[in-house]
């Protein structure tokens, strides 16, 4: 199971590393609830288009970070900025015997996206994350180096912390947990699961450090 064991090394709170292998699978677009956003937030904020794509993702990361009139929704979990992240993985509890490390940037964009740039040994993953006002959920797309583009959804199972579940994953009949258990502003710590046929296969406990502001060049300008 060592594809299962390397699938997510970077969190943020959850971010992923994942190390694939090229197979035959379904299209690489991820669909997004095609309903219109009626909520008051929503209103006035770019819609989520009704297909994720690869092109999608990487036209938001391409955007400079802009805080302004950011939704309130997502300002606590994602502190723009580069983060150390710390994986220590096995096939369950107490047996913990891989270690991974990665860097991820955070940014924010057209109000209402974190994008995120993971780092690591086998290349560099994009994601996005929102929350949707019409499922009221928060949402999660990740593109992987072959094209296919993961999915997952969240919400706050106690006070500030989160919960992340696959919807969507490039391996067959595979399940995901992502679940914070500290939430700082500059820190966190988490758990990560993965199921195959509804059998654990890998158990993580994960440690993400905030470490250094956005470069000026990845910033938007106030004048804009």
């Amino acid at each position: 199971m060592k594809k299962a064991l390397l699938l997510f090394a970077a969190l943020l709170p959850l971010l992923f590393l994942i190390s694939c292998e090229p197979k035959e699978q379904p299209s690489p677009e991820a669909k997004a609830e095609s309903k219109p956003e009626s909520a008051p937030e929503s209103r006035e904020l770019p819609p989520l288009p009704e297909t994720v794509t690869a092109e999608f993702i990487m036209g938001l990361w391409a955007k400079p970070h802009d805080e302004r009139d950011f939704i309130e929704e997502l300002k606590d979990d994602f502190k723009p900025g580069t983060w150390k992240f710390v994986r220590n993985i096995g096939p369950r509890k107490g047996e913990l015997v891989e270690r991974f490390e990665s860097s991820f940037k955070f940014k924010w964009v057209d109000r209402r996206f974190v994008v995120q740039e993971v780092s690591h040994d086998a290349g560099v993953l994009y994601s996005v994350m929102t929350y949707d006002y019409e499922t009221k959920s928060y949402r999660w797309w990740e593109l992987m180096p072959d094209g296919f583009i993961n999915e997952f959804s969240g919400k706050r199972y106690w006070r500030n912390l989160m919960e992340w579940k696959s919807v969507r994953f490039s391996e067959e009949d595979v399940q995901t947990r992502m679940r914070a258990t500290i939430q700082g502003e500059k820190s966190f710590k988490g758990t990560f699961e993965i199921k195959k046929g509804g059998e654990l296969v890998a158990y993580s406990e994960d440690e993400a450090t905030w470490v250094a502001e956005l470069e000026q060049t990845e910033e938007a300008s106030e004048e804009e």
